[in-house]
């Protein structure tokens, strides 16, 4: 129900902030984008990432610390939701995980890397006849288990998933590096930075799943601004710049997600369309994997 009331919010001139999903198709999401840019207007969509953790975590996606990139995961999986009114119900939801729950790791990982450049995917539904929180039987046609394959134009591969069909909750990111790995919330750790290179300055070593020369940057950590949703939104308002994780890079992350049903539907892979502008410094040599020994 986020369409009609953007659009015309938009249309007055208004500044929005809209919750996630952007909206239930790709079309209406690029309506969105287009008339805020016609506009000149403030237009912030969910999620928000930038939290401590995460903001310490952009300083280290750097050739210094991991090396050259490789690759990612991240998730975000749970139980499923409990409540049994409109969730299960695609007449009325849509989608399920996909618009659920991906949208939150497609967006961290793109948020720290940058634009990927196609997405293959599978999607279905795995749990139909589902007991729900409190107890009723539901029968349910949304996606509840879905797992993408980003590619960015480096040739790296990121693994995305969200399952309705853990016992516990899974929210982690990991980026991989030649020399190193950044980790987020991961094993009981905010942040941990892995690196055969240099050691981390004002941290702590720590053993991150067995592993030698880990880190969790106490420092860094400690020196980010914990900013909400409301707070950034409100900075806007009164400086009139764009969220940092802009109108286009959101777009982003949403044409990933229908790109997903699209090639979970046609079996093959779907080029993405959409880029943008990343407002983190991340040097585009970190993907260059292949023009030199490494």
């Amino acid at each position: 129900m986020h369409t009609e009331p953007v659009l015309a919010a938009l249309e007055r001139g208004l500044n929005v902030l809209n919750e996630k999903p952007m909206a239930t198709n790709f079309e209406d999401c690029k309506r969105m984008v287009s008339l805020a840019e016609e506009k000149n207007v403030i237009f912030m969509s969910l999620p928000f990432d930038l939290n401590p953790a995460f903001l310490a975590a952009s300083e280290y996606v750097d050739e210094r610390y991991i090396g050259k990139i490789t690759g990612a995961e991240a998730q975000l999986s749970l139980p499923g939701p409990w409540r049994d009114n409109w969730y299960y119900d695609k007449s009325i939801s849509h989608g399920g995980a996909v618009l659920d729950c991906l949208v939150y790791p497609i967006s961290r990982l793109i948020c720290l890397l940058g634009p990927a450049v196609s997405v293959m995917a599978e999607v279905n539904t795995l749990i139909p006849n589902r007991i729900v929180g409190d107890g009723k039987k539901v029968c349910s046609d949304v996606d509840d288990n879905v797992s993408i394959i980003l590619q960015f134009a480096g040739g790296q591969h990121a693994v995305i998933r969200s399952l309705w069909g853990l016992s516990f909750k899974q929210n982690n990111t990991i980026i991989y590096g030649r020399n190193g790995t950044i980790a987020l919330n991961d094993s009981g750790y905010p942040l941990v930075i892995h690196t055969l290179r240099e050691c981390i300055p004002d941290s702590e070593q720590v053993n991150w799943r067995g592993i030698e020369n880990c880190y969790v940057p106490q420092g860094k950590l400690s020196k980010q601004k914990n900013e909400s949703v409301i707070s950034h939104f409100v900075h806007c308002l009164r400086t009139g710049e764009q969220p940092v994780q802009s109108a286009k890079q959101q777009l982003h992350v949403y044409e990933i997600m229908f790109g997903a049903y699209q090639s979970a539907e046609a079996g093959q892979r779907y080029p993405l369309t959409t880029t943008f502008t990343p407002w983190t410094k991340v040097d585009s040599l970190i993907f260059d994997t292949r023009s030199r020994y490494i």
